[in-house]
């Protein structure tokens, strides 16, 4: 048993960096697909002495950097070896192989040194842009060693006596028009084989793992090959052609560092155009003086990847810089694949929030109108139009109880209010007193007041509040949720009520900022509609969602729970069980016996599908579509409508195809509308799922789940028009 427990660590560490080595390879085009690291593994290997290189290089990177204490043994990672890696194959192609065969225990010691310097430079310049810059190091360490390296072997005389004169294991390339060769002698480039052969195993490897990055990498070379017409330059046959820094430019930007778009490619366009206006800038001739000619021999001065790392930086930066949140969207979901990225963003982030828009929760309790809305017509106009006025009404739409006499007849005079988000106070007035109904403090014009600070310019303002009623004071922290104060009628008031506003400044009158509430109940001609994210206007009655903290217990969701099945689908019955597992992350799943899986949270009493994965003929997966989304309310029946995940909608082929589209226009839309139904025992729910294509209806299914709040998911039906697909009954273990 001992002996099982000294082994096992050490097995653990030799799988971790064999993993690293193909996650290192992927690393060179932005991605941290395995299986595309080992398809570019086996391409580099076209050229033997390049490959092997490069291979040893980071090798010995990995271990040097796990050995000294940079990583750990367990990391899988092979970031930190990645510029090692090239640098390795940079010094197998430019070093005579008549050299390497002569002395290969010089050649193997040099080319150590070389990949050890490369890993402590990268060490240090991504220590330095993450903590000041909070940018990556990307490939710069290895351009700056390769140009050092490069100008070492001209004055040695490497570079003028000897060309290339490595093993090719394959060299006849095929007869493709211009455009297309040199598409594919640039892309073996990125791994130092400048081979047609080479640029093609390339482009598939691309072309299987991430279709928006294959169509990326091509526009990439088209807008470089357009611009060498262009400007009249020649394409050179080493390996430093323009296409290779405008390929992975178009790339990083319109599909790694910022999400696929329209504008995030329009933007990738533009940077590549200013990667190639560099490459001609930074093009220098070295003359190396020949001992035996007596000559000088010119030398092109490669620029290796420094206006790759120049242009991406530089944008990446530039945008983080952005006050206002726009489009382009930063890609910060650390998911390095562009169709993946586009559908955690549409799963986890689009579906809850709105671009660019705060969010903020209504900050009171219970049943309040909109008296006045944005752009109102008394007082919520120019720098102060996004705001809202809250009062309180009865069922006769009367704000006040009997007569109206005093304050205190208002419903709405003394009522709590609560903090929208979580801040600081930086602002606060009291001492106002409150107006008699119907006149106005002009003087003292937004009267007892308080506000808070939500960090990056961003604060929420809470006015008219009654005398003496603050519970807080300069300098607290608040949650968000926690009491401020009392409405009063302090101020420009008439008649007690809130005035809330987002707004860009911490004195009283600054500038409002366009904002959305979250989580709130509007009533509405059918009934209570819940709102995840949205702008009340004028009118409106609504109220915010009460938190249900047994939400995930009563849909019998809790951690390490089962649930059983009875299942009927046409004519077969079969037996599903599902498991319930939180992982190390913190991440729900639901495990179906069906082979498929769902991902799901329960936050501040809502359940949110997440994604779904595996087997799509299972009960799961029909329990997964009819609840994208399921907002909890004690004892009243709720409406709401939702986007559902996209892997809960579609199966991998057909969802693969949409992402391909999504940057250029939405070619599917679905949308889920539910009615729940709360009981005392049971929680109903009626769902509707839409599909629609280029928004025209085409599909449609519906059904019905029901959930005992005591045993859970009681049963489920799923229908398609009139006919049942699906029928599931359960208990709980």
């Amino acid at each position: 048993m001992k002996l099982v427990e000294r082994i096992s660590p050490v097995v653990r560490a030799v799988g971790s960096v064999i993993l690293a080595i193909p996650h290192s390879y992927a690393s060179m085009l932005f991605s941290d697909s395995i299986l595309l690291g080992l398809m570019l593994l086996l391409v580099t290997l076209l050229s033997p002495v390049v490959g092997l290189s490069g291979l040893v290089s980071l090798v010995v990177a990995i271990l040097v950097s796990r050995s000294m204490g940079f990583e750990s043994w367990e990391s899988r990672s092979g970031i930190a070896a990645f510029n090692s890696l090239i640098i390795g194959m940079a010094v197998g192609y430019y070093y005579p192989m008549q050299m390497i065969t002569h002395a290969p225990a010089f050649y193997l010691g040099f080319l150590m040194m070389i990949s050890i310097i490369t890993l402590l430079l990268y060490l240090l310049i991504s220590y330095l842009s993450n903590t000041f810059f909070r940018l990556p190091a990307m490939s710069l360490p290895f351009s700056i060693v390769a140009l050092l390296l490069w100008f070492y072997f001209a004055r040695l005389g490497y570079l003028s006596n000897y060309p290339f004169d490595k093993l090719l294991l394959f060299s006849q390339p095929p007869n493709l028009p211009e455009f297309w060769r040199l598409f594919f002698i640039s892309l073996g480039s990125i791994f130092f084989t400048p081979e047609v052969v080479a640029g093609m195993l390339v482009a598939v490897a691309l072309l299987i793992i991430t279709r928006i990055g294959f169509v990326l990498a091509l526009l990439g070379w088209a807008i470089s090959y357009f611009l060498m017409h262009l400007m009249g330059s020649v394409a050179g046959s080493g390996m430093f052609y323009p296409g290779f820094n405008g390929i992975l430019i178009m790339l990083a930007v319109g599909g790694i560092y910022l999400l696929p778009s329209k504008t995030s490619w329009l933007v990738a366009a533009f940077s590549t155009a200013i990667g190639f206006t560099l490459i001609l800038l930074l093009n220098v001739t070295y003359y190396h003086y020949n001992g035996f000619t007596g000559l000088y021999s010119p030398l092109s001065v490669p620029v290796f990847a420094f206006p790759l790392n120049i242009v991406v930086l530089l944008v990446i930066f530039t945008l983080r810089l952005r006050i206002v949140v726009n489009k382009p969207v930063m890609n910060d979901f650390g998911v390095f694949n562009p169709e993946q990225a586009l559908q955690t963003y549409q799963e986890r982030h689009k579906r809850f929030s709105s671009l660019g828009i705060p969010q903020f929760a209504l900050p009171l309790q219970g049943e309040w109108q909109i008296t006045q809305g944005h752009n109102g017509e008394h007082t919520h106009k120019l720098d102060w139009a996004y705001a809202w006025d809250f009062e309180m009404q009865d069922t006769q739409n009367k704000s006040y109880a009997s007569e109206e006499h005093t304050v205190n007849d208002y419903y709405a005079f003394g009522k709590p209010v609560f903090a929208s988000a979580a801040g600081y106070v930086v602002k606060l007035m009291d001492g106002v007193i409150d107006n008699p109904i119907g006149q106005l403090n002009t003087r003292e014009n937004w009267g007892n007041y308080l506000c808070l600070s939500h960090g990056y310019g961003l604060y929420s303002f809470y006015s008219h509040l009654k005398q003496g009623s603050l519970v807080v004071k300069m300098g607290d922290y608040l949650k968000q949720g926690d009491k401020l104060g009392l409405i009063g009628n302090s101020g420009r008031s008439a008649v007690p009520h809130l005035h809330f506003q987002i707004q860009l400044g911490a004195e009283a009158g600054s500038r409002t900022r366009l904002s959305h509430l979250i989580n709130y109940k509007l009533q509405g001609e059918t009934g209570l509609e819940f709102i995840g994210s949205g702008i009340p206007k004028k009118g409106d009655s609504l109220s915010s969602l009460v938190p249900e903290e047994h939400l995930q217990s009563m849909l019998g969701l809790q951690n390490q729970a089962e649930l059983t099945l009875q299942v009927t689908s046409g004519k077969r019955q079969r037996q599903e069980t599902w498991k319930i597992e939180l992982d190390f992350w913190g991440t729900f799943r639901i495990r179906s016996s069906r082979n498929s899986n769902l991902e799901f949270s329960v936050y501040r009493g809502i359940y949110n599908a997440l994604s779904l994965k595996g087997n799509r003929n299972s009960a799961l997966a029909a329990f997964a579509l009819l609840i994208s989304r399921l907002p909890y309310s004690e004892k009243q029946e709720l409406v709401t409508c939702d986007e559902p995940a996209l892997s809960v909608i579609l199966n991998p082929a057909f969802r693969h195809l949409i992402l391909l589209f999504t940057p250029l226009f939405q070619l599917l839309y679905a949308s889920t509308k539910s009615r729940i139904i709360s009981t005392r025992e049971q929680i109903i729910i009626q769902s509707e799922v839409s599909y629609h294509i280029l928004g025209i209806k085409f599909h449609s299914f519906s059904g019905t789940i029901n959930i005992d709040k005591y045993k859970g998911i009681s049963e489920i039906s799923l229908l398609k028009g009139k006919r049942l697909l699906l029928e599931a009954k359960g208990e709980t273990k």
